[in-house]
């Protein structure tokens, strides 16, 4: 009997299709990664429109005076012409603690505010407000 062994085909086979699945499960990991961290930037940018948002609403309703109200700003806050609000993860205002969001509020003209929020250096969301006072 003459047979011929095929285990050494078999082992090459089996190592292809380990480095297949090993080569398939490095891209799937990385687009995993690309995904969460997409994802967490999509959220950061959404809290920061909704933190300009209800900060431009305020400025437009109630001015400044109203801006120092909600947000309980302190002296320390406040610069010239430009007010700092802290706002938590999930975009709640604090006045201690540890911020995660900062919004830059710069009054450009009587009645025109520049918002930019911030994630640690990271310009997220800028707004520019204008507000106009009632006639009577």
């Amino acid at each position: 009997m003459n047979r011929k062994s095929h285990s050494g085909v078999f082992l090459m086979e089996m190592i292809g299709v380990v480095f297949f699945f090993l080569l398939c499960a490095g891209i799937c990991t990385r687009i995993f990664v690309k995904a969460d961290l997409m994802s967490r930037e999509a959220a950061d940018l959404n809290r920061a429109v909704l933190i300009a948002q209800s900060s431009g609403e305020v400025y437009k309703e109630r001015g400044n005076e109203g801006l120092k109200e909600i947000f309980s700003l302190q002296e320390g806050d406040a610069k010239a012409d430009s007010y700092l609000m802290k706002f938590d993860r999930n975009g709640d205002a604090i006045t201690s603690g540890q911020a995660v969001f900062v919004a830059e509020a710069d009054f450009q003209e009587k009645d025109e505010m520049i918002l930019a929020i911030k994630k640690g250096e990271k310009v997220l969301y800028s707004l520019t407000v204008k507000r106009h006072e009632n006639g009577g």
